[in-house]
């Protein structure tokens, strides 16, 4: 497979846990010659104190006004830094969990590189299950992920390049993303004009089908 000298614009990878994000966003930004990846998880947990709980007492996922205002200042300051490395000449590759079309369009509200190129690693849930008991405990994620799996397809199912990696390796989804991006994951002008944008930010992991 030939690879292109670079790419143009700003990537995002999502998917849901056990996906391969976090992998496979490293694995590209190493196959690139000037990248910089930026894990949405890290910008979170920059905040020291004061982090709001994004829970309720269920369990459930349910972050509150002041949840909803750290989510929205973790997505603009992954947008702004994005945006200082493509600047300066680095693709920016981000690694978040993205689950609805408010989401995409609140990044795209703050993200001034263009184009965005939209990756969503969707194999099989067995295989993301499977995926997710493997890892070390601490990175391992406890909540049943099929709804957020469904939302993603409901909101984002017209958008971007939906990949099933699950007969992939690691190696070979990175390959495919870095030589096919380009061409398969763009974000069109005329679906970003379809997006909600500021103001309308709604964040992940939302009860939309009642079985979160």
């Amino acid at each position: 497979m030939t690879l292109p000298e670079t790419l143009a614009g700003c990537l995002l990878i999502t998917g849901t846990p056990g996906a391969g994000k976090t992998t496979v966003s490293q694995l590209v930004a190493e196959r690139l010659p000037r990248a910089a990846r930026l894990d949405g998880d890290v910008f979170g947990m920059m905040l020291v104190s004061g982090w709001a709980n994004m829970l309720d007492d269920e369990g459930r996922w349910n972050p509150g006004p002041e949840g909803l205002r750290q989510l929205q200042l973790r997505t603009e300051n992954v947008c702004s830094t994005a945006d200082n490395f493509a600047r300066a000449g680095f693709t920016p590759v981000i690694d978040s969990v993205v689950e609805t079309r408010s989401e995409l369009g609140f990044i795209l509200s703050r993200l001034e590189t263009r184009p965005l190129l939209l990756v969503v690693l969707c194999p099989p849930l067995d295989v993301a299950r499977h995926r997710n008991a493997t890892r070390a405990p601490e990175t391992r994620v406890g909540y049943d992920f099929a709804p957020l799996a469904r939302n993603q397809q409901r909101e984002l199912g017209d958008l971007g390049w939906w990949l099933d990696s699950g007969e992939q390796t690691p190696e070979q989804t990175a390959e495919l993303i870095v030589a096919e991006a380009a061409q398969r994951a763009v974000v069109t002008d005329d679906a970003v004009d379809r997006l909600p944008r500021a103001g309308g930010y709604r964040p992940g992991f939302t009860a939309v089908d009642g079985e979160l």
